[in-house]
């Protein structure tokens, strides 16, 4: 697998320009930057050209001992769960407290957990490491229910189906994995195939609302959707032009979107399959995630950004540079509504960060 993106979690880079917007004036186009400093450390640029929509403020700010490869909220909102080196922690997303860390016991200096995932009932947490494995966590205990192995390559992505006890893990081995996490056991295995793909590792999974699909991003610059239950192909979405790093559904399941290390998103309609392409990063795209009232699409990417878009206008509403460093992991609160709601962002400055955003009068 390429070492870029959420390989390369350690290397530094110098601090790029302040983000800014273009914008037409009197048919003259003018680079503007329209700023709201609300700490030294972190900054909200708006978007002239539309009118001002969000307001977005900093609540806990999680320092871990190395970078931060994955965030990842429970079901209910109330919990979220963090990934770095050879440890995975759960948070109280209300007071930001610690409620219990999970040690990876390894030989090795570095064995970053690359994917959190919090069973729908809240009970379970899943981890998926460099080292092949996805182990079973009793939160309330702090034990090791299960250790599944089945992979042949690091485990970069997991996904729960809505009220049941069944997984999806996508990993460097170009395959997918069905689990059922309370038998412990491997139930089916989707891709691989020399003629359908993926062609390289996979780098991203995500369940469809309905439960129908599968969707997956892989290094081979394309995204595929399955049918859940028989495992056929039944979309091939092509046009970005590197790899995927990260996809979502809509909340309607009418939408697919895809983040990619060619600095873009793309926003693909599964009846027409037709794309809308949105462009804004500066560096790689590494996370996407949709809120759950369908208003708002943000990304996390290597330019050390969040940026909101307003995905049905394809247009970038607010930019949040909240880290120095990379932003490898984005994850939205499914408590979030209409008016007010909470994201996390994971990063390679050893932080995570949860923060609220809040829906205001249109201004300019």
């Amino acid at each position: 697998m390429d070492n870029e993106g959420r390989g390369r979690l350690n290397q530094q880079y110098s601090l790029p320009p302040l983000s800014s917007f273009t914008r037409n004036v009197g048919g003259e186009k003018r680079t503007e930057v329209v700023s709201e400093q609300k700490n030294d450390d972190w900054q909200v640029v708006y978007n002239p050209n539309v009118p001002r929509e969000l307001a977005i403020d900093l609540i806990y700010d999680l320092d871990h001992k190395s970078v931060v490869s994955c965030v990842n909220f429970s079901k209910d909102g109330n919990l979220l769960a963090t990934g770095c080196n050879r440890l995975a922690q759960i948070y109280d997303s209300k007071s930001g407290e610690k409620i219990r860390e999970f040690p990876i016991a390894t030989n090795e200096s570095e064995l970053y957990i690359r994917y959190v995932c919090i069973s729908p009932d809240g009970t379970s947490l899943v981890t998926g490491a460099e080292d092949k494995s996805l182990k079973v966590w009793d939160i309330e205990t702090g034990s090791l229910k299960h250790n599944l192995l089945g992979h042949d390559s690091d485990i970069y992505s997991l996904d729960f189906t809505n009220n049941s006890n069944l997984l999806v893990s996508g990993s460097g081995d170009k395959k997918i994995k069905v689990w059922n996490i309370e038998e412990g056991k491997c139930i089916h295995t989707i891709g691989g195939d020399e003629k359908q793909g993926p062609f390289d590792g996979i780098t991203s999974v995500a369940i469809s609302p309905n439960g129908q699909f599968i969707a997956a991003g892989s290094i081979d610059k394309i995204v595929r959707v399955w049918d859940f239950e028989t495992g056929n192909l039944v979309h091939t979405f092509e046009g970005h032009t590197n790899a995927v790093y990260s996809v979502a559904f809509s909340p309607d399941g009418k939408f697919l979107a895809s983040g990619s290390l060619d600095t873009t998103l793309r926003l693909w309609d599964l009846s027409t399959r037709q794309p809308k392409v949105m462009t804004g990063h500066r560096d790689f795209v590494l996370s996407v995630a949709f809120s759950p009232d369908g208003n708002w699409l943000i990304s996390g990417s290597k330019d050390r950004t969040v940026h909101f878009w307003d995905y049905r206008a394809g247009v970038d509403q607010v930019i949040l540079r909240g880290h120095n460093n990379s932003v490898i992991s984005v994850s939205i609160s499914n408590k979030s509504n209409n008016e007010i709601g909470k994201f996390a962002t994971g990063s390679g400055d050893h932080k995570a960060r949860i923060w609220e955003y809040k829906k205001i009068q249109s201004m300019v």
